[in-house]
């Protein structure tokens, strides 16, 4: 009897931790390339923009995507930056405002694209 129990536990408590695990965030940014620039140079700078926030942001673990049109308008892209909850947004999104090393890359970024327009989402994985 004391081991259906002890399962019975276990599996409660797996199941809760699914259950009440944090949903990630998703921030979406909506971009346009400057004349002349890439796609290849926008992978190069979101590159080392990733591998600085995730040596700085504690626990790291946030990862980005940029996703190109191959229907419909091609004249802009987006960036999907994801991170694992709420409180790696918000000190991400500290270390954006105050850190000179990610300021320096968010500059570069700046002669190769332009942004318009930024949604920050809670994202449920079914």
């Amino acid at each position: 009897m004391k081991i259906p129990l002890k399962i019975m536990i276990v599996l409660s408590l797996a199941f809760s931790f699914f259950a009440f695990a944090e949903k990630q965030i998703v921030e979406v940014w909506q971009c346009k390339l400057l004349e002349g620039k890439t796609m290849k140079e926008v992978a190069v700078l979101n590159d080392r923009w990733v591998k600085f926030m995730n040596a700085t942001v504690k626990g790291g673990g946030i990862n980005s995507y940029d996703l190109e049109p191959r229907v419909g308008n091609q004249e802009t892209f987006m960036f999907v930056d994801v991170y694992p909850n709420l409180e790696s947004w918000a000190a991400g999104d500290n270390v954006m405002e105050n850190d000179k090393g990610v300021k320096a890359i968010l500059k570069e970024l700046k002669l190769v694209v332009k942004c318009s327009s930024n949604t920050l989402y809670t994202s449920t994985k079914h």
